[in-house]
């Protein structure tokens, strides 16, 4: 992102062009197995703040990272932004909102395990899954995992862009 007259940041349209071709293909999805990027691609890519390297994160700590920065978001700083975006048209501005409100709701805690489901064969459990039970039960968040190993962020901030977000009740997301 660079900054520019106006005092918005501009994208980079080349970065962003690397990051839609790497998920969104001839009006569709790019199979998982078929996105690639080239590495010199998608150094550009992340030098302009459109990539990421993959998250490794605990619960606990990606707990700790959403409180302590929705207590440095001031309100007006999240409503001028959505504001902003119903102008100018940048669909990726317009989750802040969510994202913003979501964190607000999450007081400090450490994971707590709740079953969330099964998982069969030929009508066996054959694994059981879990989140956090505090997560789970705040309003728009559907639970957290006790670790996120390699999350691609990359996928989530494609959907933030062209859809102006589409997780917004994942920590991760958040």
């Amino acid at each position: 992102m660079r900054p520019t007259e106006t005092g918005y940041k501009t994208m980079d349209k080349k970065a962003k062009n690397i990051l839609f071709q790497t998920y969104w293909r001839n009006g569709c999805w790019v199979d998982q197995k078929n996105r690639r990027v080239d590495s010199a691609d998608f150094l550009y890519a992340k030098n302009n703040g459109v990539m990421f390297d993959p998250l490794t994160i605990s619960h606990d700590d990606c707990i700790s990272h959403i409180v302590a920065l929705s207590n440095k978001i001031p309100s007006d700083a999240v409503a001028r932004t959505f504001l902003s975006s119903l102008s100018t048209r940048r669909l990726e501005w317009r989750s802040a909102v969510a994202s913003w409100v979501c964190a607000k709701q999450i007081q400090p805690h450490i994971y707590t395990p709740v079953q969330s489901g099964h998982f069969y064969e030929n009508g066996i459990i054959v694994r059981t899954s879990y989140t956090c039970g505090i997560c789970m039960n705040l309003s728009c968040h559907s639970g957290g995992y006790e670790s996120y190993k390699d999350k691609d962020l990359n996928i989530l901030n494609f959907e933030r862009i062209k859809w102006g977000g589409v997780r917004l009740g994942d920590l991760i997301y958040t």
